[in-house]
């Protein structure tokens, strides 16, 4: 049996999960960015007790770990890495993209779709990638200037699901029927099931060297 903690700070909502085997047993979340710090340690301990769990039962750790908010993405990653050494126990590092394009696999495989996930930047900027049905990765992580022409050779080819906090950006100047896009997407189930993949494999970062994956270099 495995009892992992998820972590996911990476973007405006905040969350925390526990997972059995892969199978999420309880979720907690927060939607006022500034406030990630102060809402972790409290969650977690929340759900443990709901659970009656104590912290000697988490096996290890999954965090979010990039890209997405600069401020966020540390406060996760400093909370993982600090349970993780307490404790004793491995962490595992998870690309925020592709576990948002893992949410909407079944979706895909039904139109036949590849999946765009989108993290809001400045102005007309996203953090995106682009992934198949099978996870396997068709543009690697990448801060992108949205245009009408963003991924046309893409959506030529094939129909493309784009969801995520940067996708009303595109909804709005894009025009091709071959562009899907959802306007909710919940990706802690995935967060789960990936983690326990990593779990399960022994994929795992070494705590003093992992760092966020900001993808390019803070502006103020």
């Amino acid at each position: 049996m495995s009892i992992i903690l998820n972590i996911d700070t990476a973007q405006e909502n905040a969350s925390v999960s526990l997972s059995e085997n892969g199978r999420l047993l309880g979720v907690l979340q927060n939607a006022i960015q500034k406030d990630h710090a102060v809402f972790l340690h409290p969650a977690i301990k929340q759900l443990l007790n709901e659970h009656r769990l104590d912290m000697k039962s988490i096996q290890a750790v999954s965090v979010t770990s990039g890209p997405g908010s600069y401020t966020g993405l540390r406060v996760g990653m400093a909370a993982a890495k600090g349970i993780c050494h307490a404790l004793q126990i491995p962490l595992i590092s998870l690309c925020t993209l592709k576990t948002m394009a893992n949410a909407v696999k079944s979706i895909a495989i039904e139109k036949d779709a590849l999946i765009c996930p989108m993290i809001d930047a400045r102005r007309m900027e996203v953090f995106t990638a682009l992934f198949n049905v099978s996870m396997e990765t068709i543009i690697s992580p990448i801060p992108m200037i949205l245009n009408e022409h963003s991924f046309s050779a893409e959506l030529q080819q094939q129909k493309i699901i784009f969801f995520g906090s940067g996708s009303a950006k595109f909804n709005s100047i894009i025009n091709s029927e071959e562009a899907v896009f959802l306007s909710s997407v919940d990706w802690m189930e995935s967060m789960c099931e990936l983690a326990e993949e990593s779990f399960s494999k022994a994929e795992f970062s070494d705590l003093a060297t992992l760092t966020p994956n900001y993808l390019k270099e803070y502006q103020a």
